[in-house]
């Protein structure tokens, strides 16, 4: 038996997470890797686009995940019907989002690019990738929606099965559809994301399954979960929807700095999105555990699970961080041969490095405040981090200096020693029971 609140606790619960958030991330790095083999200008249109991509459903990704909070609490309150109405409301709002996503990605991604990105190859390459990849964006938050249910009742092994499925159809397919096979033409950009729509589609097939195992075929809920599930997830879509947006000014400044300083900064950012994983995995499951222990009436466990997760994750990333200290270049020679694009990736990995073990500690308390409902607190942090120290040095010093991705980098290990710290004074009051809204987990406030 796992000791409550204890390491070997989470990490049951993470690893499967973060083998699931692996295969999943993967599914951009695969695409910009493969077109690093086409051109530069078509890897640096690609990357762009894979972030415009997750800016457009960000928000809707995080709605999503107020739904997961109150089915941890109730779960952990033995309050069967209370959960299975907040499943219900997950699905309901990963469907509605994935079709407003896709409508929004279709209205605006192209005239924002096109008003700012001045090489003609790279603005060709990142249209039309985009053109196809819109198609996936209802079948991945429908998923998002399933999965927000089903990691509310610490099933983290759908996550796993259906992003290693996912990533395998990608792979396979993205290889044939971008360089051509037999008689299948070379599609270039839009074959790498002809094959992440049909992964799209198989993970989502996975997590209706396994939704329908777990809790029946959904159910009508009630208004009140449903206000409850927005009024956590509504904070917390804002909260990844201005972090993303401030990633995108980043690269978008980039852009305007020269397509080998955005290839560079896409590359470090593949490869820091991996190192990222065990921290994510890490810190989403000790928020499963912080929502159900706070529902249980024990939120000295529910501390106790966050402390856990907090050494699992700083543990994990500083080894990550080692490995981009002493092996950064040749991962990245993975992705590009290009010299000038090879020797701009060695400072940004030398930042990427250091910022490991803020980044690890602010993910953590992050995952773990979520869990408690306490979403308005991370969502001004994150924001006021992002807008109000990211986006000011990254512009400052990468292209009013002229640092380029270098200067962005430095913003960003600004940004994150700042939530670290602003978020390690915030969950000091968890194991007290002075930091969530236990009133909104539980139904109370209606």
């Amino acid at each position: 038996m796992s000791a409550a609140g204890g390491k070997r606790e989470v990490a049951e619960l993470a690893w499967p997470l973060a083998v699931g958030f692996l295969a999943y991330t993967l599914l951009g790095v695969v695409d910009t890797m493969l077109m690093g083999r086409v051109s530069t200008a078509a890897q640096a249109g690609v990357g762009l686009s894979v972030t415009i991509v997750f800016s457009f459903m960000a928000f809707f990704r995080g709605v999503t995940r107020g739904a997961q909070a109150l089915v941890a609490a109730a779960d952990g309150a033995q309050d069967e019907e209370r959960k299975e109405q907040a499943a219900s409301a997950g699905l309901l709002l990963g469907l509605v989002s994935g079709l407003l996503a896709a409508a929004l990605l279709s209205a605006f991604a192209g005239p924002v690019l096109r008003a700012v990105v001045e090489d003609a190859e790279v603005l060709d390459a990142s249209l039309a990738y985009l053109a196809v990849r819109v198609w996936g964006l209802p079948f991945m938050l429908l998923g998002f929606g399933a999965l927000a249910a089903l990691q509310g009742v610490g099933d983290t092994k759908a996550r796993m099965w259906a992003s290693l499925l996912g990533n395998g159809v990608n792979g396979v397919l993205s290889l044939i559809l971008v360089f051509g096979w037999g008689p299948i033409p070379a599609l270039g950009a839009a074959g790498a994301a002809l094959g992440s729509v049909l992964g799209d589609l198989l993970m989502a097939v996975v997590y209706l399954v396994r939704f329908g195992q777990r809790f029946g075929a959904p159910g009508a809920t009630s208004f009140s979960v449903l206000k409850d599930s927005l009024t956590l997830g509504l904070p917390d879509g804002l909260q990844c929807q201005g972090n993303v947006l401030a990633f995108l000014v980043m690269n978008l400044a980039l852009a305007r700095a020269g397509a080998e300083h955005l290839a560079a900064s896409q590359i470090v950012l593949q490869l820091v999105s991996v190192s990222f994983l065990p921290g994510v995995g890490v810190g989403e499951a000790a928020g499963v555990h912080v929502g159900r222990y706070l529902g249980a009436g024990e939120p000295e466990l529910a501390a106790r699970s966050m402390a856990s997760a907090r050494v699992l994750a700083v543990s994990a990333m500083s080894a990550c961080g080692v490995v981009f200290a002493t092996g950064g270049t040749w991962l990245a020679s993975w992705f590009t041969q290009d010299p000038a694009v090879l020797a701009l990736t060695g400072p940004l990995l030398l930042l990427a490095a250091s910022f490991q073990v803020g980044d690890a500690v602010a993910t953590v308390h992050l995952c773990s405040l979520r869990g408690a409902g306490d979403v308005r607190f991370t969502l001004l942090a994150s924001l006021g981090c992002a807008w109000g120290l990211l986006v000011p040095s990254a512009l400052g010093l990468g292209l009013g200096l002229g640092w380029g991705a270098t200067g962005a980098w430095v913003g960003l290990l600004v940004e994150v020693s700042g939530l670290a710290l602003l978020t390690a004074w915030r969950v000091r009051g968890l194991g007290e029971g002075r930091v969530g809204r236990l009133d909104l987990l539980l139904g109370t406030a209606n």
